[in-house]
């Protein structure tokens, strides 16, 4: 899909929200810069895709959606968006989470509450939580963190 641009002299991509390219493809690959392009390899998604892995995604009592190929991020079991898609609500309780909060969950700026209680999570809350200015709840009781 195209729109013209106001002045008629190009064309312009038109993406919508489900617009975007397989999960597998937004990885950091030398070579391939699909990656670096926030419109078809939304950061979030990535920096969700790690927080995933690093609490152990695929144990998780619910999941779904969760780094299937063409699923948007906000399409994903727990996470509420915004209309821009940014990242506003991160509530995973008492759904087998294990691992630990990885530190790029700082990189998702529109956080304003994440609910992780009732899980097993492990090891420390990691100091890029403090650059989350819109952060107005974190709750992670009945953790080992």
């Amino acid at each position: 899909h195209f729109v013209s641009s106001s002045s008629n002299e190009s064309l312009l991509p038109l993406h919508r929200d489900d617009d975007i390219a397989p999960l597998s493809v937004c990885n950091n690959v030398r070579g391939f810069d699909l990656f670096h392009d926030p419109t078809w390899c939304p950061p979030e998604r990535n920096f969700l895709r790690n927080f995933y892995y690093e609490a152990k995604g695929q144990e998780w009592t619910n999941s779904t959606g969760w780094v299937e190929e063409f699923n948007n991020h906000c399409q994903w079991h727990g996470v509420v968006c915004n209309e821009e898609g940014q990242v506003i609500n991160l509530t995973l309780r008492n759904g087998g989470l294990s691992g630990r909060i990885p530190d790029v969950i700082g990189n998702l700026a529109g956080l304003e509450m994440i609910d992780l209680r009732d899980n097993d999570m492990k090891g420390s809350i990691p100091s890029e939580i403090g650059h989350l200015s819109n952060l107005t709840s974190l709750i992670l009781s009945f953790n080992k963190i």
